[in-house]
């Protein structure tokens, strides 16, 4: 009868009445309970139970172990096997599977390593489950040479085995070797495995061969149906691309086949359809979600922030506050780019204060947002107290505060954080030297815009872009030095838009240089689809100058 309630009961009060009955009537089903403590996810209680039992068995040891391991308390896990060898207690294979699982949630090589030691002399050398946990620590711990040579040593393997080895090829990028193997597996490819390939080409950026290859997958012998974490895998690639077409193809493929949604999948669908554009859809699955977690809300909210729907964000934050959901990093960074987008700067400073409240102490993501979010809101000396209580530096941070300095109009100031950043020995970026030539534009620092223009292709290798164009043309051009802009120009390694010719014609308006006037006019008149705007522009200059022949720039 006892055996039967235990079995069926669901609750911690349950479980406290069945336990009191064991020791009334000294029933020997500490075991069970054990286990179904473990099961419930009451692993404390389990502790209680294990740490009364006199003696453990080699059952309450493992059950115990396996608590921790899946509880995600692997510290925990491996200490209790360390007193379960300093008693004497003899590990079996069911101990070393979560054991070696634990080093590989620690991404312990060294303590895998000496477990491995502990199952070579014990005489597990060649049993499978522990061969195959072996494998997957391994992998997980980046050594796949150690994961690939046990694998080869294997007698036995089965389809763990093998979506072990493959799955670990996968995870750290060498597709190549994980499909040399998934083709040549001798059993019947299931759905992990095939899934397991899906996804190292979505990582890869490979639509075409993951596409493919979930074209085989529907049509191969191996009869494995793609499942949730399937199309999650396609979904996401699909995401990091922003490929509105395939994601719009594979989400109909889900309903026509009538793959059940869960709250993986459907905040997949929530992400793509929020990168690839179409956010209302995405807030319509979001709405019709009877559950969602944290992922599930950064990632509508990450969705309305990349397309500049600042207050639909903010209020969808103050939703999942209502709600009590905890915030994290990700949640955080992006309502602070909602504050700066919109100049919230109240909502920044509360977020700002909550901060360590929510267990999110300053690191440097966090500072690159407030640096960002202060900038934005017009309040600079903020900005740079974080920037300079932040110890840890890096690239996107010092970019934060550069352009920060820039749009505040301090130049000069952002100049001198560019040469903090090279004392501190980071490599700029081609962000960082849009905002170091904005910078000397701000400040009509012409010498050290050319030394900072030369620098960025001979110094540190960088191919200059549109916008470091634009910078050094309208630095050399309201400095006077037109014929050397124009040059710039000719030389540029991208076709000028009109944002480059406006800013040289403006210049020659004020430096009163109508022949380059001409020249550039010629130009712009002789393009197949000559832009409007500097039409009138042109038509503007020369009308200023009391040249009436202009009609040809507005046929």
């Amino acid at each position: 009868m006892f055996l039967s309630l235990l079995r069926s009961a669901t609750s911690l009060t349950h479980l406290h009445q069945i336990h009191a009955q064991i020791l009334v009537h000294g029933l020997p089903l500490q075991n069970q309970l054990l286990a179904k403590l473990v099961d419930l996810n009451f692993i404390d209680h389990a502790r209680f139970v294990f740490d009364q039992t006199l003696p453990p068995t080699d059952f309450s040891w493992n059950t115990l172990i396996r608590g921790y391991t899946l509880q995600g308390s692997p510290l925990e896990s491996l200490f209790l096997y360390l007193k379960m060898r300093r008693e004497g207690v003899r590990p079996s294979n069911f101990t070393y599977p979560f054991v070696l699982k634990a080093c590989s949630t620690l991404v312990s090589i060294a303590l895998g390593e000496q477990i491995h030691a502990h199952v070579f002399r014990l005489g597990f050398r060649s049993d499978l489950f522990v061969n195959n946990s072996l494998v997957d620590m391994y992998s997980k711990c980046s050594h796949l040479d150690y994961a690939r040579t046990v694998w080869d040593e294997m007698l036995e393997r089965d389809e763990v085995s093998w979506n072990s080895i493959i799955s670990g090829y996968v995870y750290w990028g060498e597709v190549d070797k994980a499909r040399e193997l998934f083709e040549e597996m001798p059993l019947r490819r299931n759905v992990v495995c095939w899934t397991a390939m899906i996804n190292g080409y979505g990582k890869e950026g490979n639509l075409a061969e993951m596409l493919g290859l979930f074209r085989d997958m529907l049509l191969s012998a191996d009869e494995a149906e793609p499942n949730s974490a399937t199309m999650v895998c396609l979904l996401s690639a699909c995401s990091s691309l922003a490929n509105f077409e395939v994601g719009r193809w594979i989400s109909t493929f889900m309903d026509v086949n009538a793959i059940p949604l869960n709250i993986f999948l459907s905040t997949a669908l929530i992400d793509m359809y929020s990168k690839c554009g179409d956010v209302e859809k995405a807030r319509r699955i979001f709405d019709q979600m009877s559950r969602k977690n944290l992922a599930t809300w950064n990632a509508i909210i990450t969705g309305y922030v990349q397309h500049g729907l600042m207050e639909e964000a903010i209020q969808l934050y103050n939703c999942m506050q209502a709600e009590l959901v905890k915030p994290d990093e990700i949640t955080m960074v992006k309502v602070l780019s909602a504050c700066a987008g919109l100049g919230a700067l109240k909502l920044g400073r509360e977020i700002h204060l909550n901060l360590d409240r929510n267990g999110l102490g300053p690191n440097v993501f966090l500072a690159t947002a407030l640096v960002e979010m202060y900038s934005k809101c017009g309040k600079i000396d903020d900005a740079c107290l974080v920037f300079v209580k932040t110890k840890e530096k890096d690239v996107p941070l010092f970019n934060a505060m550069i352009q920060g300095l820039v749009y505040r109009g301090n130049g000069k100031d952002s100049l001198a954080v560019s040469k903090q950043m090279q004392r501190f020995g980071i490599q700029p970026n081609e962000v960082t030297f849009i905002g170091i030539l904005s910078a000397c534009n701000r400040s009509s620092l012409v010498e050290e815009g050319r030394l900072q223009f030369s620098n960025l292709i001979n110094k540190y290798g960088l191919s200059p872009n549109i916008e470091h164009y634009a910078c050094m043309v309208d630095l050399l051009g309201q400095a006077g030095h037109l014929d050397e802009a124009y040059k710039l120009i000719q030389s540029m390694a991208v076709p000028p838009d009109s944002i480059i010719w406006g800013s040289l014609l403006r210049a020659c308006q004020i430096h009163r240089n109508l022949e380059l006037v001409d020249r550039i006019g010629e130009i712009i008149t002789a393009s197949q689809d000559p832009n409007s705007g500097l039409c009138i522009l042109l038509s503007n200059i020369y009308a200023s100058e009391g040249r009436r022949d202009i009609s040809m720039l507005l046929d």
